[in-house]
């Protein structure tokens, strides 16, 4: 009798147990749920321990049915209950916006702003350059005769001598020997073997390059005269002088107009032009017309 009482009790300390065992496996770390089969191992290996428990007096003693067949119910409820965040999606890259058509379109193309344009050269010309300031009476440096003689005005003169004589210079006012304005310097070498010629100082710039052009008609002569243009940069009046620099003449031909051109960079506060011929023997003939000379400041070089 005591062995079947403590059968019973076992079973029933079994069934209040399998539901606490339940809660207990639910708060650990989630394993995997076990099958009915293993509980139903587990139940049948237990060693049951009975504690005798003494009924209070007048509590009323529960006597169980000893043709009964007891029934084993477990309940197992597992719940696992779990927050999982959504993932955010990733925010796809931020391409730059697309540009505006139509400002694109109206907005005027870039034009590279042109530079300013350079100041314009004005000739230094006319006056006494083109022989237009009156002549003056020139005494020829020899005492050689030279009637009617006269050098334009701001003009400085210079010649040598042979044998036979010297140069003289002439105004001239007749058309056919005048390349613009009324007048022209005239040069005599007719029958002398000589150097002769004229200069002028001009204010300039130091390191600006300056632009010289000049005309000049020249007489036949059997002996050719050869004419030269002279620029001495820094201003002296010595055309013997080592730095006066000589440029044979551009066009090269007799009885008609011809122009000459050459540029140098000053180095002083004036420049000076010089135009020289040489006759190099005594023949008819040679005779020189000078005109039209100009000066260009063409700026910093």
């Amino acid at each position: 009798m005591l062995r079947k009482q403590s059968s019973l009790w076992a079973r029933a300390v079994l069934v209040l147990c399998i539901p606490l065992l339940a809660c207990a496996l639910a708060k650990q770390t989630p394993q995997p749920a076990p099958t009915l089969e293993q509980l139903a191992f587990e139940v049948q290996t237990a060693t049951p321990t009975f504690t005798p428990v003494l009924g209070l007096a007048g509590a009323p003693t529960n006597t169980p049915d000893p043709n009964a067949t007891p029934t084993l119910t477990s309940t197992l409820t597992l719940t696992t209950t779990g927050t999982q965040e959504a993932a955010t999606p990733a925010s796809p890259p931020t391409s730059p916006p697309e540009p505006d058509v139509a400002a694109v379109q109206a907005a005027p193309p870039d034009t590279p702003t042109p530079p300013p344009p350079a100041p314009t050269a004005v000739p230094i010309q006319g006056g006494a350059w083109d022989f237009e300031d009156g002549f003056s009476q020139w005494g020829n440096p020899y005492g050689d005769r030279c009637p009617g003689s006269g050098l334009a005005n701001g003009w400085n003169a210079f010649t040598t001598r042979d044998q036979f004589g010297s140069s003289c210079f002439n105004q001239t006012v007749w058309q056919g020997n005048v390349n613009s304005g009324e007048s022209a310097q005239e040069i005599t070498f007719a029958y002398v073997g000589v150097q002769a010629g004229i200069f002028k100082s001009v204010p300039t710039t130091p390191g600006h390059r300056y632009s010289v052009t000049a005309f000049m008609k020249r007489e036949f002569s059997p002996a050719k005269l050869e004419l030269t243009l002279g620029l001495d940069p820094g201003g002296g009046t010595d055309w013997q002088a080592p730095g006066v620099q000589w440029f044979p003449w551009d066009e090269d031909k007799d009885d008609a107009w011809a122009k000459t051109e050459e540029t140098i960079t000053a180095a002083g506060e004036s420049m000076t032009i010089f135009i020289k011929g040489s006759h190099p023997y005594p023949e008819p003939g040679g005779t020189l017309r000078l005109d039209s000379i100009s000066i260009t400041d063409l700026g910093q070089e």
